[in-house]
């Protein structure tokens, strides 16, 4: 269709997908009109007009196709006799229509046919689009890197991945390049009935993607394999008929892995690749805490900063973590993490280098260009304190779960053999080593030696502040176990513990 000045309807909006078209049309300079069910947590551009509706509600929808020359349409479930009458009404005010359809669709079955319910509730759509008479164009998207978000609560948690075919390779598209090949359908000629296929740039197998994921943000990833006729039940229900879960898995298990170019052709510009979407997902794959147990981290930074109440601590995480966006990335710096203090005052930076000069060659370049900016935007900051730490022993639970909560133990020490073999004794009397049942709530311990010998940190994770109230209340009075130990450790003196919830962690470029 010709460029024009008439409204562009987005339905989906609010998607994966959806959210990026309404982003891409705007920036073109084309009026959108973005179909959301909750208008008011849409958070879409401003330019976007945002209104409330649904592809399963067709009179709800016509009452937003005044003035409209293009839809983009997609299924939000599959509610066929819905979503084929709003297509009907779609037609009867439009010019062309963009279906975010699948590359589960085989042009070479009958729609009955189609090899799955995916692929045929979208090839159902597919043809009430083209019986419709107006002009249209077909995305087809093979798998989503997005899809990979589903590894996400056993990476947090450190368990296992379960992976289906974890070396078979395909190629993972990117829902910005989907997006941006779906604002070009909508806005230019040359895309009448054309059937785009779409796949990332690389073909990458599911062993490999938590490969780079592990890499991108310092964490080892375990995984295990998923028959597949598991992972179908699992996306289609416990009650689906066996010959529908056998044609989703035989579809899925046949095809030679699906490798195209047509993002670049219909883009002009190369598709992103796995780990690029990575690197934009790391918190949605990492969540908030930071790869602590990281191995090529050979010099740990915490530093402890206070502000006056909590609002000037939320505005003091936010402007450490925004302002590595407007300057250099350190060389040597891996990770920075920003956790909160429940005192809603006290912030704590957790930095993994690669080593000490690193920091150093930072210090003497940047840092105070650095703090500058943040005192700007947040006066009144107080640096307390700032220490360098390497990560000397862990004991993790072999069923660990994503911490809500990080507590830091500090201890002082006369030298760094002292806060070693403290940590030794500890470890030899940990539920993790002796086989005792661990404390309800109580996810692990990294244990940090100061390098200058002066410290020991205990970086204790709990799933929350009450989990470690319980702790502290029923194994850490004056004469239970571990403070007895720490009476009888020559030159070890208990600084005291204070709780912290994960605010943000930023990554490097990973180490080659």
């Amino acid at each position: 269709m010709d460029e024009t000045n008439e409204t562009v309807l987005v339905t989906g909006a609010t998607g994966q997908v959806g959210r990026h078209v309404v982003a891409g049309l705007v920036e073109a300079g084309v009026p959108v009109r973005a179909l959301t069910r909750n208008p008011e947590t849409a958070d879409l551009p401003d330019d976007a007009e945002v209104v409330a509706g649904s592809q399963l509600d067709p009179a709800g929808l016509a009452r937003h196709l005044d003035g409209v020359s293009a839809v983009l349409f997609m299924l939000p479930d599959f509610d066929l006799d819905a979503l084929t009458e709003s297509v009907r009404v779609v037609g009867d005010h439009v010019r062309h229509v963009v279906l975010l359809s699948s590359g589960a669709v085989r042009d070479d079955v009958p729609t009955g046919e189609q090899p799955g319910p995916i692929a045929h509730a979208h090839a159902v759509l597919e043809e009430a689009i083209r019986a419709t008479g107006v002009s249209w164009t077909f995305l087809r998207p093979y798998g989503f890197a997005a899809n990979t978000l589903e590894w996400a609560p056993a990476i947090r948690s450190r368990q296992r991945v379960a992976l289906v075919q974890p070396e078979v390779p395909t190629a993972p598209v990117d829902e910005r390049d989907i997006a941006a090949v779906a604002v070009r359908a909508l806005t230019e000629d040359g895309h009448d009935g054309a059937r785009y296929e779409l796949t990332g740039p690389e073909l990458v197998t599911p062993a490999r993607q938590l490969e780079i994921i592990g890499e991108v943000t310092g964490r080892h990833i375990a995984w295990k394999e998923q028959p597949a006729e598991e992972w179908a039940r699992s996306l289609l229900g416990p009650d689906t008929p066996d010959e529908v879960i056998a044609g989703m898995v035989d579809d899925f298990t046949d095809r030679d892995p699906a490798h195209t170019d047509t993002v670049a052709r219909v883009t002009g510009r190369p598709a992103h690749t796995y780990r690029d979407w990575v690197e934009a997902h790391t918190r949605d794959l990492a969540g908030l805490l930071p790869p602590v147990s990281r191995a090529d981290a050979g010099y740990v930074l915490v530093s402890t900063w206070r502000v006056a109440d909590t609002g000037s601590q939320r505005a003091a995480a936010a402007a450490a973590v925004d302002d590595w966006r407007d300057r250099p990335w350190p060389a040597g710096l891996l990770a920075h993490s920003v956790l909160l203090g429940t005192d809603g005052h006290t912030l704590v930076h957790y930095s993994q280098w690669t080593d000490e000069e690193s920091l150093e060659q930072f210090r003497r370049a940047g840092r105070t260009a650095r703090n500058d900016t943040i005192d700007a935007d947040v006066p009144g900051i107080e640096r307390l304190d700032a220490a360098g730490y390497r990560l000397y022993r862990e004991a993790v639970p072999e069923q660990p779960f994503e911490p809500g909560v990080v507590v830091l133990v500090s201890f002082r020490t006369d030298t760094a053999a002292t806060g070693e073999r403290f940590v030794d004794e500890l470890i030899g009397r940990h539920p993790v080593t002796n086989g005792e049942p661990a404390p309800e709530g109580m996810a692990g311990n990294h244990f940090h030696i100061a390098v200058d010998g002066s410290r020991m940190l205990n970086w204790a994770e709990f799933a929350t502040v009450e989990a470690h109230e319980r702790v502290v209340a029923e194994r850490l009075q004056a004469d239970d176990d571990v403070p007895q130990l720490v009476e009888r450790t020559p030159g070890l003196d208990a600084v005291g513990f204070q709780r912290f919830v994960p605010y943000r962690t930023v990554y490097g470029p990973p180490v080659r």
